[in-house]
């Protein structure tokens, strides 16, 4: 049996951990530069509001005190994230990280009957130790697991489990062909062309058609709905990821170089953080910056630059210092800069690090790791507000030309 945990409306639930007088009022979460909807309540489902809706389309409502919007803070998630997978991993042989609100519960040696204790007590641990709540659905593969948590969501049950066969077909049947993993919207349209309405509708295609007409891809969704377990993912049991990246979009296209050099250091350790968290080290730094597709007068530009470090680190102030170096190659003056980030790539257990030839004293690692354990010491109480205690100081920078990026050094007066 596979099953899959999901975290219920998982940007909503974790501002609600820091803010409990948010419960049962209708909140939504907005993306960079409030752009628009990416998280909802369910009391904001319920008011008709989409995902990915424009935020000035629900400005009256939130005028008018309606509906709470609250900005995305996104290190406060990341930090819950790792907690919740932890809780999935106390229960479950192996698991699959899916997302940052979903995993893959690999149950394999656990007897049915014993799921829906199982479920419960994970529900139970996430609601108790975090106040986040989670749906599970447990079933023969991940495709039918996640039917049976979107139904088990809808119904508003923790956690339900899938045996019996007649009962599948009947939820199968009950289920839109775009609700389908795999399929969404796009490919629903097709579908209905071909007179598929339902997953159960598809469920009854003769295999050898569907192969045909959705490619391999395609049979495999048709496979799982059939008992057969054959969608595998590659980040299995593990908790490394292969990159990790921090990316933002600026208010205001940004030609300053101090701001980008701030914004490129600050996320080079948010990276290093997560890099730490889940016990790996990196090989590799990439530093990119976009200019506005829709301001064009110079032309487009998205210069880009990858280093390969001389021994995998996880060290902030290595890190913040090559990603730093990496962006004094490719800045050029004169240039809004739209977006900008920073991706660390080739990333392996900081346990198996091979040494440098050129630096074979493991004792020259010890002062940098103690120091990144007291800084992530230090700011572990402070990270769920947004705002760590501790900074390194490249990652400060002086307030001016009206660009306020939440780590800066106020004057009365600047002169340029």
């Amino acid at each position: 049996m596979t099953g899959l945990a999901d975290c219920n409306n998982f940007f909503v639930s974790c501002e609600r951990t820091l803010d409990p007088s948010l419960e049962g009022k209708a909140v939504v979460v907005l993306s960079n530069n409030d752009g628009c909807v990416v998280a909802r309540s369910n009391e904001e489902k319920r008011l008709g509001i989409k995902m990915g809706q424009p935020a000035f389309e629900i400005r009256e409502l939130v005028k008018n005190r309606e509906v709470i919007a609250l900005s995305g803070n996104h290190s406060l998630y990341r930090d819950i994230s790792v907690r919740v997978h932890d809780i999935f991993r106390r229960y479950a042989p192996a698991t699959i990280d899916y997302s940052v609100d979903e995993a893959f519960l690999d149950m394999d040696g656990i007897p049915a009957s014993a799921l829906p204790e199982i479920g419960a007590a994970i529900w139970d641990s996430c609601w108790r130790e975090l106040h986040i709540p989670v749906t599970l659905g447990f079933a023969k593969t991940k495709t039918l697991a996640k039917i049976v948590t979107e139904v088990c969501k809808k119904r508003a049950v923790h956690a339900g489990v899938l045996t019996d066969e007649n009962l599948k077909w009947k939820l199968l049947d009950m289920t839109e062909i775009r609700d389908l993993w795999g399929i969404g919207r796009r490919l629903a349209k097709k579908m209905y062309q071909g007179g598929v309405y339902s997953i159960g509708d598809f469920a009854r295609l003769d295999r050898g058609h569907v192969r045909k007409w959705l490619g391999v891809n395609g049979e495999r969704s048709w496979l799982e709905l059939h008992d057969v377990n054959c969608i595998t993912l590659a980040h299995i049991d593990r908790r490394l990821q292969d990159s990790i990246s921090e990316t933002r979009t600026f208010p205001h296209d940004v030609e300053d170089y101090d701001y980008i050099r701030a914004r490129i250091a600050i996320y080079a350790s948010y990276c290093s953080q997560r890099l730490r968290q889940m016990g790996g080290v990196c090989s590799r730094a990439t530093v990119f910056l976009r200019s506005n597709r829709f301001h064009t007068e110079n032309g487009y530009h998205a210069p880009e630059m990858t280093f390969r470090l001389d021994a995998p680190t996880d060290d902030a102030v290595v890190l913040v210092k090559t990603c730093v170096g990496l962006l004094d190659r490719i800045f050029s003056r004169g240039i809004g800069y739209k977006r900008a980030g920073v991706i660390l790539s080739e990333i392996s257990d900081a346990r198996a690090v091979q040494p440098s030839l050129f630096n074979p004293c493991p004792t020259m690692r010890e002062v940098p790791e103690k120091l990144m354990r007291v800084i992530d010491s230090l700011n572990s109480g402070s990270r769920s507000h947004g705002t760590p205690a501790m900074r390194l100081a490249s990652q400060l920078t002086v307030h001016h030309k009206g660009y306020d990026d939440g780590f800066c050094i106020s004057f009365g007066s600047v002169q340029p």
